[in-house]
C-alpha cells in the first residue's frame, strides 16, 4: 500500500509538514526523540533504552493482562531483552486480575513507588498503562519509553494523559515519551477486538476536525490549524483500505493503522490540545467510562465507543449542515450560570450523589460558558457568512455513510 501520509518515524518530516520552524508558529514542538515502527522493532528496544537511560535500574510498568507475541509472554520478553543491559530489571505490576485498571492517583502513586531510583521507565501495555507511565516518569524526572502492544488508541504518541479525577475523565497535560517502539509482530498478535477498536478511535478523524473548525469560527478556540489535521487526515483513504484487515495478521495493514494512530497522537501534542482528533465522539466515550468506573463495572473499549459515537456525531453533522438556520443562534440567549449549573447537577446526581463529579465537570464547563458570552458579539458575522462556512465544514465532517462504511468493514 502506498503511503499518502507523512512517515511518523521521520520526525523532521513531521515538523516540516506542520510548519513548526516557521516564524510565528504557535504550535508545540515534538518531544519524542525516536519512533520505531517495524516487524521486529522489539529487537531495537535495548539500544533505544541504552541511548536514553540514566544511572540506576530499568523499571517496567505493566498491568496483569497477559500479552503474547508469537506464543511468548511479551512482558517477559521485554524484561529479558532489557536484562542484557541491566541485570535485575524491576517489573511493576499494577491492578488486580479481572479488575479494571484506571489511571488514577492510586495507580500513579504505585508506579512512582515501584520505580523510584530507576534510570529509565518502560511501559508495556494499554493506553491506560501508557498514561500511568507518563505521569510516573514525569514525577520521577526520568526518561520514558513506550512499547505499544495494540493499535487501539493514540495515547502512545502524545504528551497528554487521560486521568480519572474525582470520578471524571480528564485529559491533562503530561509529558511526551522519549521513544515509542511499535513492533508489528506484537501488534499483529494483539486480540483482534483491540485493533478493531483502534479503527473506531481513528474514525474520529471524520468528525472531530469539524468540531474544532466550528469552535474556531465561533471564537471559542482560535488555534485551528489545517496542517495539523492533515497530518493524519491525509491517510483517510488508507484507513478505508486497512480497516477491513484490522484484525488480520497483515503487517501492511497493521503498519498503516499504527502510523495513522501515531500521527494522530503527534497532532494532539503539536496542537497542544486534544481538539484535532477528539471532539464530541470522545466526550461520549469518556462519559460511558466514567459511568462504568463509578458503578464498579468494566467499561467498553475506548476506541470502540469512540467509533460508535462518531457515527452518531456524523449523523448529527449531516443534519446540521442540511437544516440549520443560523438566524436562530441570534435569537437564542446564552443560558445563565444558575441554569447550566442546575443542568450539570441533574446530569450527574444519579451517578454520584456526593456532587464531586458534578463539581469537577462544572469547573471545566463554566470556562466555556464565560468564553461563549465574551464571543457573543461576533455571532452576527458568523451568521452572515454561514453559507461559506457550511461548505468548508462539509470538507471536515464526513457523511455518516462514510463513517458507517469504515466501521462496518473492520
Amino acid at each position: 500500500m502506498s503511503r499518502a501520509h507523512v512517515d511518523p518515524g521521520d520526525l523532521e518530516a513531521v515538523r516540516r509538514a506542520v510548519g513548526l520552524d516557521e516564524d510565528g508558529s504557535r504550535l508545540h514542538d515534538v518531544g519524542l526523540r525516536r519512533i520505531g515502527i517495524g516487524p521486529d522493532a522489539l529487537d531495537e528496544l535495548p539500544a533505544v533504552v541504552d541511548g536514553l537511560r540514566r544511572p540506576g535500574p530499568i523499571a517496567i510498568v505493566a498491568d496483569t493482562v497477559t500479552i503474547q507475541r508469537a506464543g511468548v509472554d511479551a512482558k517477559e520478553a521485554v524484561a529479558e531483552r532489557l536484562a542484557a543491559l541491566e541485570p535485575g530489571v524491576t517489573v511493576i505490576r499494577l491492578g488486580e486480575p479481572g479488575m479494571p485498571l484506571h489511571a488514577d492517583a492510586e495507580a500513579i502513586e504505585a508506579a512512582v513507588a515501584g520505580a523510584t531510583g530507576c534510570g529509565c521507565l518502560v511501559s508495556v501495555g494499554s493506553g491506560t498503562i501508557c498514561d500511568i507511565g507518563k505521569e510516573a516518569s514525569r514525577l520521577l524526572g526520568v526518561p520514558y519509553v513506550v512499547v505499544q502492544t495494540a493499535n487501539s488508541v493514540n495515547a502512545f504518541s502524545d504528551d497528554m494523559a487521560v486521568l480519572l479525577v474525582n470520578g471524571v475523565k480528564r485529559t491533562m497535560p503530561s509529558r511526551w515519551p522519549d521513544a515509542l517502539v511499535v513492533d508489528l509482530g506484537l501488534v499483529r498478535d494483539a486480540p483482534p477486538i483491540l485493533n478493531r477498536a483502534g479503527v473506531g478511535e481513528l474514525a474520529a478523524m471524520y468528525t472531530a476536525p469539524a468540531d474544532w473548525r466550528l469552535a474556531s469560527a465561533f471564537g471559542m478556540d482560535d488555534t485551528f490549524d489545517r496542517r495539523v489535521v492533515d497530518l493524519f487526515r491525509d491517510g483517510r483513504d488508507e484507513l478505508v483500505s486497512a480497516a477491513p484487515r484490522a484484525s488480520d495478521p497483515d503487517d501492511a495493514a497493521q503498519r498503516t493503522l499504527a502510523e495513522l494512530m501515531t500521527l494522530s497522537g503527534l497532532a494532539l501534542g503539536i496542537a497542544g490540545r486534544t481538539a484535532p482528533i477528539s471532539g464530541t465522539e470522545h466526550t461520549v466515550s469518556h462519559l460511558l467510562e466514567m459511568a462504568a468506573a463509578q458503578e464498579g463495572r468494566p467499561a467498553g473499549l475506548h476506541g470502540a465507543q469512540v467509533g460508535v459515537a462518531a457515527l452518531a456525531v456524523a449523523v448529527a453533522w449531516d443534519r446540521v449542515l442540511a437544516t440549520l438556520d443560523p438566524e436562530r443562534l441570534l435569537a437564542t440567549p446564552v443560558p445563565s450560570d444558575e441554569t447550566m449549573r442546575a443542568r450539570t447537577d441533574d446530569a450527574f446526581d444519579w451517578l454520584d450523589p456526593s456532587g464531586a463529579m458534578a463539581d469537577e465537570c462544572w469547573s471545566q464547563y463554566r470556562r466555556k460558558l464565560v468564553r461563549w458570552r465574551e464571543r457573543r458579539a461576533g455571532l452576527r458575522a458568523l451568521v452572515d457568512g454561514w453559507g461559506d462556512l457550511r461548505e468548508e465544514l462539509r470538507t471536515w465532517a464526513a457523511p455518516a455513510a462514510t463513517v458507517a462504511g469504515v466501521l462496518g468493514s473492520s
